[in-house]
C-alpha cells in the first residue's frame, strides 16, 4: 500500500496538472504575501541566506523546497473541493444559494426574453420584406416619366428627412447594429416618396439610397438571425437545460429548470444536461466508465480533455488564493501592523479584488471550453462505453435513447433490466 501511495505521490509531482495547477499559483500566492509582509517584517529577506556555511544554506533551502512541494502537492488535492465551491454545492457559496440562484434566475429570464423579442423582431422584417421591396419597385416605376434629381437638391440631400434617415441606417448597419422595423418603415416611406417624384437612373444619390436601403433590409433580417442562434449558444454553454418556451421539448428526463447558485455551476450542468437531453446519457452514471473509454481508445482526446481541465484547476486556485490574500491582509494591515499606511491598506483590497474578479471570468471561460470538450466527448466516444459493456450499437437515435435510459436505470438505481450481450470478437 505505501509503495502505490508513493507511486501515486511521484506521477502526481510530474504532471502537468500538479505544476500548473497548484505549484504556479502557490509561488504567486507567496511572492504576493512576501510583497506584502516586507515592509512590517524586514527579517524575511534574510530567512534563507543568514545561513553561514554551505552545509546550512543547502539544508534550508532543501526543507523550503520540500514544505514548498508539501503545500502544493496538498493544494492539488483540494482541486476538486475547490472546484464544487465554486460551483455553489458546498462551502461559503452554498449558503448563500437563494439568493444567489434567484440572480442567476433574473439572468436566464433576461437572455430568454431576449431570444423571443430577437424571434419576434424576425419576423416583423420577414412579413414586412416583400412588401417594402414591392413598394420601392412601384414608386421607382411610377417615377421613370419624372425629372431627375436637380444637382442642388443631389447636393442637400443629406439635410433632407429622408437623407437624415437613410445616413442613419448606414451608420447602424457599418457599427454592426440592430435596424428596427420603425426606422426601416419610415425609411421606405420616405424614399418611396423621392423615387415616385425624381426619375433615379443608375447613379447619384437616389439610385445609391435605394441600393443601400434593400441592402440594409436584408441585413436586418441575417443581424436577426445571427441573434437568434448567438442567444441559443450562449444559452446552451451557460445555463443547463433547453428553453421552456422551446417547440422540440424533450420527454425524457432532463433537468431542465435546475440552476446551481453561480455562473461556474451553470456552465457545469450544461454537460449532464446536454447528454439527458440529447441521448437520455446520464453523465453522473456513466463519466468513469467514459473516461476509461477516452484513456484507453482515445489518448489523444484524453490528452486535451486533461489540459482543458488543467486550465480550470489554475483559475479556480488563483481565485480562491486571491480570495485568502485580500482576506488575511486587509484584516492584518488593520488589525496587526499598526503603522501600515491606507495606501498600502487600499493596495491590498484592491488588488486582490481585481485579481480574484478577474481570475474568475477567466475561470467561467476556461470551465466553458473544458464542458465543450466533455459534451464532444459525449458526441463521439459513447459508444465505445458500450462497447466495453458488450452492448450492441443501437439502431436509430430513438433505440439509443431507450438503451440509455434503461442501462442508466439498471446502473445507477439498480432496477431490474435485461440486456443481451454482444460476443466480443477475439
Amino acid at each position: 500500500m505505501l509503495t502505490a501511495l508513493l507511486d501515486s505521490i511521484r506521477s502526481q509531482f510530474g504532471s502537468k496538472s500538479y505544476w500548473l495547477g497548484s505549484m504556479m499559483p502557490l509561488i504567486l500566492f507567496l511572492a504576493a504575501n512576501a510583497s506584502m509582509a516586507y515592509p512590517h517584517c524586514a527579517w524575511i529577506g534574510t530567512l534563507l541566506t543568514q545561513a553561514d556555511t554551505w552545509d546550512q544554506k543547502t539544508f534550508r533551502y532543501s526543507v523550503a523546497l520540500l514544505i514548498l512541494l508539501a503545500l502544493a502537492y496538498f493544494l492539488s488535492t483540494l482541486s476538486s473541493v475547490l472546484l464544487r465551491m465554486l460551483e455553489g454545492r458546498i462551502g461559503p457559496l452554498s449558503l448563500c444559494s437563494s439568493w444567489l440562484c434567484r440572480a442567476q434566475w433574473k439572468k436566464l429570464r433576461g437572455l430568454d426574453r431576449q431570444y423571443e423579442e430577437a424571434v419576434d423582431a424576425r419576423e416583423t422584417v420577414r412579413k414586412a420584406k416583400d412588401v417594402w421591396k414591392a413598394t420601392l419597385q412601384s414608386s421607382r416605376r411610377a417615377g421613370r416619366e419624372q425629372p431627375s434629381l436637380a444637382p442642388e437638391d443631389q447636393k442637400s440631400w443629406s439635410a433632407k428627412p429622408v437623407g437624415m434617415k437613410i445616413d442613419k441606417i448606414r451608420r447602424l448597419q457599418s457599427g454592426c447594429h440592430n435596424l428596427t422595423f420603425d426606422t426601416l418603415d419610415q425609411a421606405v416611406a420616405l424614399l418611396a416618396v423621392e423615387l415616385a417624384a425624381h426619375r433615379t437612373g443608375r447613379t447619384g444619390v437616389l439610385a445609391d439610397a435605394l441600393t443601400d436601403l434593400q441592402f440594409a433590409i436584408q441585413y436586418a433580417m441575417d443581424r436577426r438571425e445571427f441573434d437568434i442562434r448567438h442567444l441559443l449558444q450562449r444559452r446552451q454553454v451557460n445555463y443547463p437545460g433547453i428553453r421552456p418556451l422551446a417547440e422540440d421539448q424533450p420527454e425524457g428526463p432532463v433537468a431542465n429548470n435546475i440552476l446551481a447558485p453561480t455562473t461556474m455551476g451553470n456552465i457545469g450542468r450544461t454537460i449532464g444536461t446536454y447528454s439527458l437531453a440529447r441521448y437520455y446519457m446520464d453523465l453522473d452514471i456513466f463519466w468513469t466508465r467514459l473516461q476509461n473509454s477516452l484513456q484507453k481508445d482515445a489518448k489523444d482526446y484524453y490528452a486535451v480533455l486533461q489540459d482543458s481541465k488543467v486550465q480550470v484547476d489554475t483559475m479556480v486556485a488563483l481565485f480562491w488564493l486571491s480570495v485568502v490574500f485580500t482576506l488575511f491582509w486587509t484584516a492584518t494591515l488593520c488589525f496587526v501592523f499598526r503603522d501600515a499606511t491606507a495606501w498600502q491598506f487600499l493596495t491590498a483590497g484592491t488588488v486582490g479584488t481585481v485579481c480574484a474578479i478577474i481570475f474568475y471570468l477567466l475561470a467561467c471561460e476556461s470551465y466553458r471550453v473544458f464542458a465543450d470538450v466533455m459534451r464532444s466527448a459525449v458526441d463521439l466516444f459513447r459508444f465505445q462505453v458500450l462497447q466495453a459493456l458488450h452492448l450492441s450499437i443501437p439502431a436509430d437515435s430513438n433505440d439509443e435513447k431507450a438503451l440509455w435510459l434503461r442501462l442508466g436505470g439498471a446502473t445507477g438505481f439498480l432496477d431490474v433490466e435485461d440486456f443481451q450481450y454482444k460476443q466480443s470478437m477475439t
